[in-house]
């Protein structure tokens, strides 16, 4: 195969799958328990304890190495989120290089994985936070 038709064929299935996460149902609703992961993809939104929710807006400026290549790097990519309680929205990122909890009012929130490709789904654990 000639590196045109790889790289061709290689767009094309960027498309196809971003086609295909685009096109599937977004989840609402996804009941979060405290201390156990849970997983969304872009657009879904989970219901948290105590009346609050969290929606995983999308992924910004992902440098992440694929998947079929060795990279010296890692890379990161900025997971975008919204949490809401009591009628106020909180603007969230997560960074993919960066596991460390982070506070979100009375919990820690962490970026437990993110699947490689154009709309990855988010695997997220909310814990209590610590007194």
């Amino acid at each position: 195969m000639s590196p045109r038709t790889r790289t061709l064929a290689a767009i094309s299935a960027t498309l196809m799958l971003a086609c295909t996460a685009c096109s599937s149902p977004v989840r609402t609703g996804t009941q979060v328990t405290a201390n156990r992961p849970f997983t969304l993809r872009p657009g879904e939104q989970a219901a948290l304890p105590r009346q609050a929710s969290l929606r995983y807006v999308g992924v910004d400026n992902d440098s992440r190495c694929p998947t079929t290549v060795t990279c010296v790097w890692a890379g990161d990519a900025q997971v975008k989120l919204v949490f809401e309680q009591a009628g106020k929205a909180v603007d969230v990122v997560l960074h993919s290089a960066d596991p460390s909890p982070r506070p979100l009012q009375q919990w820690t929130l962490t970026l437990v994985a993110l699947e490689p490709g154009a709309a990855p789904a988010a695997t997220l654990r909310l814990d209590e936070a610590p007194r």
